[in-house]
């Protein structure tokens, strides 16, 4: 499961999530002003987190606007299969 943790502000430690947009698809960019890439299917982002694109993701309520994450600081991906397949035993 995707994932960020809010660092500062007034939402601070609230979880974030992939945010599902109207259309079903979720939003990743290269750039802050760059078009987004929609993505139909959740399993697909992790291979675009690993290129560097940004994730919108907002909170479970989805009440505010998502937000542009950057790659690092989304928990729950990795670039290296072995953490993906192989998890600490």
């Amino acid at each position: 499961m995707l994932f960020a943790i809010v660092s500062r502000g007034k939402k601070l430690r609230t979880r974030l999530f992939p945010h599902r947009f109207n259309d079903n698809r979720y939003h990743v960019h290269l750039g802050k002003e760059g078009p987004y890439i929609p993505v139909t299917d959740h399993r697909d982002i992790p291979s675009y987190l690993a290129n560097g694109y940004s994730l919108q993701m907002s909170d479970g309520a989805q009440s505010h606007a998502p937000s542009l994450i950057r790659p690092e600081a989304i928990h729950g991906w990795s670039t290296n299969a072995r953490d993906l397949f192989f998890p600490a035993l």
